[in-house]
């Protein structure tokens, strides 16, 4: 059997090589994953709902849009750490006004999205291969109404996302009124400085574990940002029709000790 095979994703469809490392697409029939040749998935996507978050910790993430308020309108939104592009083709679908970025270091990763995962090729959504940090770099400041950070490695969780000068850059293209969206592993709330840290530059932080074992955290620069657990519940109701799962259920751990 090839070392590389994961016969538990289904069949191998396309696989590659960068410089980083193999690229691999599995299917199932009904679902398609992309793998950095690790047991662990990077992206799975339910081919009926191409557009619908599978994962736990991709559906937390995507909840966040129920902190926006009605009348807020996002310009921009990037998607740090491509994978199959789906986080970046949900905020696509759920933000028709919005010029959405989704950024990677293997331009090999998001030509494997595009092709085999359907990322939009539109006007509407530009892709940008080059290090995360390359791309907080060249934002302007303030121009980012939502910042997704989902940066992994074949071995696991990118930790730069944990130093004092990813956090400082983020804070720096986050708008006042916007938020940044954090995808970290549970073992990482014992961190005893990242929150800290955080919370001196984001006066608003909620955060939950999810069933998958990730730790995901939503901050923004004003507070009192987000809406009190009523009006969440309102607006996960709302956006559950639109996306096709229940928000509330994934948003309600942010609002434990809210």
């Amino acid at each position: 059997m090839d070392i590389l095979a994961l016969p538990h994703l289904g069949k191998e469809v396309h696989r590659r090589y960068d410089d980083l490392g193999i690229i691999q697409v599995y299917e199932d029939g009904n679902k398609r994953y992309l793998s950095f040749g690790t047991a662990d998935e990077q992206s799975c996507q339910l081919k009926a709902k191409p557009g619908q978050p599978q994962h736990g910790y991709a559906r937390a993430m995507m909840a966040s849009l129920c902190l926006l308020k009605p009348d807020q309108a996002v310009q921009q939104a990037s998607v740090l750490g491509t994978g199959g592009g789906l986080m970046a083709r949900c905020l696509f679908e759920q933000l028709p006004t919005t010029q959405v970025h989704t950024v990677d270091l293997r331009p090999a990763v998001i030509q494997i999205a595009h092709q085999y995962f359907g990322l939009p090729r539109d006007k509407r959504l530009t892709t940008h291969a080059k290090s995360a940090m390359d791309y907080l770099n060249a934002c302007p400041t303030n121009s980012q109404g939502l910042l997704l950070s989902d940066l992994y490695l074949a071995n696991g969780l990118d930790t730069r996302q944990l130093k004092p000068e990813f956090v400082s850059e983020c804070r720096r293209v986050v708008q006042n009124d916007g938020w940044l969206v954090l995808n970290l592993w549970k073992e990482h709330r014992e961190d005893g400085l990242f929150l800290p840290q955080l919370k001196a530059q984001f006066q608003t932080v909620l955060h939950s574990t999810t069933s998958d074992g990730n730790w995901i955290i939503w901050a923004c620069p004003n507070a009192n940002a987000a809406p009190d657990k009523r009006g969440a519940q309102l607006i996960c109701k709302r956006l559950s029709e639109q996306m096709g799962f229940n928000l509330w259920q994934v948003t309600k751990g942010f609002y434990r000790f809210f």
